[in-house]
């Protein structure tokens, strides 16, 4: 081997060595970063939930998620999440019956645009999408959990927290599904809390 092809040999081995070294640095202080942030409570209901602004799919601008006086269901669902991908004909069947109910059902992710439109293509939920900066994300869904919701009422209060399928959010499918049945004039704004689901 002669000494030019030598030397490029070893300038491209020492490069691969410092950028190997640059990454596994990166990953150490962000591990140090994450063990030593101290870990956001979990929303408890009863109390306010977090003020937060966050985007439309698709717009710049930011606004109230939890407007006051409305009534939200915030929903987490993530692209790479296989339960998510299979809730999401179930939620995106709600969006009517909570209109109706004057309940705002959004959904709310830190992803980027062309993955959520990849991952809801084809259903009514891509016009329910807000997206949040990672930081006000986590004061709403500290754990990242997914498939996961979050119930606050028109007073801005967290009214249930959990996992998509669980007993209030099956309470709060068949409150919905019973005010869209009701004759036209009748149905009210929403209550603000979940029936729980029958035992």
């Amino acid at each position: 081997m002669d000494r030019p092809l030598l030397l490029l040999v070893l300038a491209i081995l020492a490069f691969g060595l410092a950028f190997n070294l640059h990454l596994s640095l990166g990953v150490m202080r962000r591990l140090r970063k994450e063990r030593d942030t101290p870990a956001l409570p979990v929303p408890a209901v009863g109390e306010p939930a977090s003020r937060i602004a966050a985007r439309r799919l698709g717009s710049r601008r930011g606004e109230d998620l939890l407007p006051p006086g409305q009534a939200c269901a915030l929903v987490f669902l993530t692209s790479k999440c296989d339960k998510c991908r299979a809730r999401v004909p179930e939620v995106a069947a709600l969006l009517s019956p909570a209109a109706h109910a004057g309940l705002a059902l959004r959904v709310v992710s830190v992803e980027p645009a062309f993955r959520l439109r990849r991952f809801l293509a084809g259903t009514p939920l891509l016009d329910a999408v807000w997206q949040a900066r990672l930081d006000d994300y986590k004061t709403l869904n500290p754990r990242l959990a997914a498939p996961a919701y979050l119930f606050v009422n028109h007073a801005g209060i967290i009214e249930a927290a959990g996992l998509i399928g669980d007993e209030n959010w099956l309470g709060l499918t068949e409150q919905l599904t019973e005010q869209l049945t009701e004759q036209p004039g009748q149905a009210g704004d929403f209550a603000g809390g979940p029936v729980p689901a029958a035992a």
